[in-house]
């Protein structure tokens, strides 16, 4: 189940992770002539290596492909992101591990890291330069209100290409770019005749069985079909509530809250040995965090408030105090940018995420997991139930620490924000895998690092 994660980006940071493997097994070869006879031990001494550098160049976004490899941008981006890799190596092999890595060979194996990781940008870019630039060719049916909704998504999407419309509802002759290439009694000719690989239903008129004839053959042709769910799914990360039935729900399968193996065991032994090991190792910022909040304001340390944990049962949720004592239940000033109520610790520690890693003893009762929905208050749920569908839906599965809401949006607390933020949640429990968890984890490593705010 990795169909939602980048395939580009995993191909690049998979080419990092041999490549910086590579380097560290050459380097004694190249230094000293000698070839290495237990690569398996070497292997496992350049694990750090790997998870060190291949972090920094994701936090650093190298993986993304917004910018052409070649540029002097993310050459430079390149090369600081490299340097810290490189210094936190350098502390972590000379005081934690091989006190006897001469010098001569880390610098070698530095070397040849960084020469390797980037001369394979570079042939990435000129191997798949021609397919990354290739954009699918779209065929919208419809030409009403939702077929001009999905041209507008499409249109800012640099993997796809409407080709044009075909004409259900009756509106050839409106003015449409690109064109209404006809109606659908034409659709196998337009098919053979203009480069389509994408067919995307977007009219309610479903009950047209020639149209759905039409459609058929155009699929069993080889071209994807995609209903405005499925194809929102895929192309924005979220599921479109607006176009969605009672059906839809019944049809799909949701991964999420099926019984599988990933979700009854793995899912929580890796919930207890990561939030042990992340409650170890931030313990010395936990002591920090205490200090500060006691230095900053009156009041004690964490704050426990109830909040809607799995099919909506409440629980006592733990975080760091982040505001002003007697000021957490004034809602007036909530999501506002700069909120009267949040102390000057605290709006470091909310920048920093920090004031969530209190929850990880949540995790460790099995009240919460570290990826999933995020917990909402009482009486948020009781107002967005009553007002955006299918918002109970939400509670199917634990909530989590982070989550693909928290990574993608930001914090809000109107209407409005409640539904675009169920949108990812719904993506999140239809597509529960664990390397969509570890993506997650990953680009909330990248935020808390980056200190861009809480989501």
């Amino acid at each position: 189940m990795i169909r939602h994660v980048p395939k580009k980006k995993i191909l690049l940071m998979a080419g990092d992770i041999l490549l910086i493997c590579l380097a560290y097994y050459l380097s004694p070869l190249v230094r000293y002539g000698v070839f290495v006879t237990e690569p398996i031990n070497v292997l496992t001494e350049a694990l750090p290596l790997t998870v060190i550098y291949t972090l920094s160049y994701y936090i650093s976004d190298l993986y993304g492909f917004d910018n052409p490899f070649t540029t002097m941008r993310y050459l430079q981006r390149f090369m600081i992101s490299s340097l810290i890799a490189t210094l936190v190596a350098l502390f972590y092999f000379f005081f934690f591990q091989r006190s006897d890595l001469s010098r001569g060979l880390f610098v070698l194996s530095v070397m040849m890291v960084i020469t390797f990781t980037y001369m394979w940008r570079l042939s990435f870019e000129m191997m798949f330069k021609r397919y990354m630039a290739q954009k699918k060719g779209v065929l919208i049916i419809g030409t009403g209100r939702k077929g001009m909704e999905i041209y507008e998504m499409i249109k800012e999407d640099p993997s796809n290409r409407v080709i044009g419309f075909i004409d259900v509802e009756g509106h050839r002759k409106s003015s449409c770019s690109p064109e209404v290439l006809g109606d659908f009694l034409m659709l196998e000719t337009i098919v053979d005749t203009y480069p389509v690989e994408r067919i995307i239903i977007a009219t309610d008129d479903l009950q047209n069985r020639e149209l759905l004839n039409a459609v058929i053959k155009c699929k069993m042709n080889g071209i994807s079909v995609y209903d405005i769910p499925s194809f929102c799914e895929e192309l924005l990360g979220k599921i479109q509530i607006e176009h969605l039935t009672d059906l839809w729900f019944l049809n799909m399968p949701m991964y999420g809250v099926k019984k599988g193996i990933y979700n009854r065991r793995v899912k929580r032994v890796l919930n207890i040995i990561l939030s042990i090991t992340i409650l170890t190792l931030f313990s010395p910022f936990f002591l920090m965090a205490v200090i500060a909040i006691k230095l900053d304001s009156k009041g004690p340390v964490f704050f426990i408030q109830k909040r809607v944990g799995l099919n909506g049962r409440p629980f006592n949720m733990v975080k760091f105090r982040t505001m002003f004592t007697g000021m957490e239940n004034d809602r007036r000033f909530a999501g506002q940018k700069n909120d009267p109520r949040i102390t000057k610790v605290g709006k470091i520690l909310r920048k920093s995420r920090i004031d969530e890693l209190p929850q990880l003893w949540n995790v460790l009762k099995g009240e919460m997991n570290i990826v999933g929905p995020r917990a909402l208050m009482l009486e948020e749920v009781e107002t967005f139930e009553k007002k955006v569908p299918y918002f109970s839906l939400r509670h199917s599965v634990k909530p989590g620490v982070t989550g693909w809401a928290q990574v993608n949006y930001p914090h809000g607390v109107t209407v409005e924000d409640a539904l675009e933020k169920l949108k990812y949640d719904l993506f999140y429990i239809k597509n529960v895998s664990f390397f969509l968890d570890l993506h997650i984890l990953l680009r909330t490593v990248r935020v808390m690092l980056r200190m861009t705010g809480a989501k």
